[in-house]
């Protein structure tokens, strides 16, 4: 048996299938229509996104003519930009030698006025400067010591060229076979 509600369910979905086959009946080509965009995978535009085309020949070449200038001046700024980037780092790159030589000839320098320097830069600069000073402290030393090095003078090996003899032995160097022990 059948409630009232499950025979008005059973009789709402019949009709409401016979009401879809009798639309489609009256317009079979409107499910034609919109299923060659549904293969290809078009997407309509909304009226918002819709451009006119432009009718004219004129106006095409116009409006390529537009978007080709459009182009060349994103183009043009790309470029521009990155040759002041270039620059910068040139700049840069010019301060950087600058501050070494002048730390070479013992100039002391404060760091903390070059914002444009790197990080590492700084980190190079700061130990050139400490190197100078141990080397200038290490002259002092030995100057007072009486012309004697701070660290004194390293011997020198007893032959001379050892490495190179040492590898042209290992070049010539020829292998015995060992017989079979049995």
């Amino acid at each position: 048996m059948k409630t009232g509600l499950a025979q008005d369910t059973t009789k709402s979905a019949k009709n409401l299938a016979q009401q879809i086959a009798k639309q489609m009946a009256r317009e079979p080509l409107e499910v034609l229509k919109t299923a060659s965009s549904q293969v290809t995978g078009e997407e309509k535009r909304s009226s918002g996104e819709f451009q006119s085309q432009p009718q004219t020949q004129e106006e095409q070449t116009k409006l390529i003519h537009h978007q080709q200038e459009i182009q060349d001046k994103m183009k043009s700024s790309r470029l521009i930009e990155a040759l002041e980037r270039e620059l910068g780092d040139i700049h840069k790159q010019d301060i950087f030698k600058d501050l070494q030589a002048r730390i070479t000839d013992g100039e002391i320098i404060p760091l903390e006025d070059y914002s444009e320097l790197s990080m590492e830069q700084k980190q190079v600069l700061k130990a050139q400067m400490e190197a100078v000073a141990f080397q200038k402290k290490q002259h002092e030393f030995a100057e007072s010591q009486g012309g004697g090095s701070l660290f004194g003078t390293a011997k020198k090996g007893r032959k001379q060229g050892g490495q190179k003899q040492e590898a042209e032995k290992q070049q010539t160097r020829v292998e015995k076979p060992v017989p079979p022990s049995g």
